[in-house]
């Protein structure tokens, strides 16, 4: 074969390929943002976009489910995770929502009615705002309370106009001011927070986890169920989710959770625990990928939307 017909070859070779990733990749699609008002939900789930039960894709996002059994060493059986992994085309996706669609209603109700409501593709439980009066809630772009306790110190996740995590370690009014003016790009916005914790992995290192980051709760000794939600990279996120007892016979510890998500991910940006035991829901094509017997009602939800027209 002449030269110049290899190169001609070759050149139309990587022309396909690139033709066929820019198909491929959700992030690469031309879609139009979701607007920033917690009350108005993601576009519905296109019925052909769902491509099993563990799976859904559109030109605005793709998410597929998988699930492990993992033995931990001093357990007698192995613990059942799921993970779930999101990528999406625009910031606009990652999204929050209160139940009742309220901050002031004390009402909980099921993560899959929830997730309904928003026609969420995939969603997790948040934090437990509606259950205390202090720490630093933003949702959607609104600023509901900046209020922190020095007894129930806890970390807090911070998710900006661009869809990036970031960590502030043991949270404070001082600690908030400072990430807000040294930390936070220029220029960029603060969308939604979760004021519970602990960070589990940052940069694709373990944490130290204690009292003094969990807000003191002795839970976290324990093996339960857990969920956590992180980062991968630009727009692109796992939800990870390990099965358990509510009477802590079964499941991870805090910090076993965290090393696993690290196996998983070693190079993730952030992982953030989210609120654990009974409040554990991770939805899915509108139902829990996991049925845990004590599930209760919850107040709100991370969620992952379609934005495709």
């Amino acid at each position: 074969m002449k030269r110049a017909n290899v190169i001609r070859w070759v050149l139309t070779a990587l022309m396909l390929l690139a033709m066929c990733l820019c198909v491929a990749s959700p992030a690469l699609a031309d879609v139009v943002p979701l607007p920033l008002d917690q009350m108005v939900p993601g576009n519905p789930a296109r019925e052909d976009g769902w491509l099993s039960e563990d799976e859904y894709q559109d030109e605005s996002i793709h998410v597929t489910v998988e699930h492990q059994d993992v033995k931990l060493k001093g357990m007698p059986k192995k613990v059942n995770c799921s993970i779930v992994r999101i990528k999406i085309a625009d910031p606009s996706q990652i999204r929050t929502c209160m139940s009742e669609d309220s901050y002031d209603k004390n009402a909980y109700v099921k993560a899959a009615t929830l997730a309904k409501h928003v026609n969420a593709i995939a969603a997790v439980n948040g934090d437990f705002f509606k259950y205390y009066d202090y720490g630093y809630l933003i949702r959607q772009g609104v600023t509901y309370r900046e209020e922190f306790s020095t007894k129930h110190p806890r970390d807090i996740l911070v998710i900006d106009d661009q869809g990036d995590f970031y960590g502030v370690h043991v949270g404070s009014a001082e600690k908030m001011a400072d990430f807000a003016a040294n930390v936070l790009p220029e220029g960029r916005q603060m969308i939604n927070t979760f004021s519970l914790g602990p960070i589990l992995v940052e940069d694709g290192v373990v944490q130290e986890i204690g009292k003094e980051n969990t807000g003191g709760d002795f839970q976290y000794r324990y093996p339960m169920q857990r969920v956590g939600v992180v980062q991968l990279g630009e727009l692109e996120y796992a939800i990870v989710e390990c099965n358990g007892n509510a009477n802590a016979t079964a499941g991870m510890t805090i910090q076993t959770f965290a090393e696993y998500i690290q196996s998983l991910f070693p190079d993730c940006r952030l992982a953030y625990n989210l609120d654990g035991g009974g409040s554990t829901n991770v939805i899915v094509n509108g139902k829990r990928i996991h049925k845990n017997p004590d599930a209760r009602n919850i107040c709100d939800i991370l969620y992952f939307a379609s934005c495709a027209e």
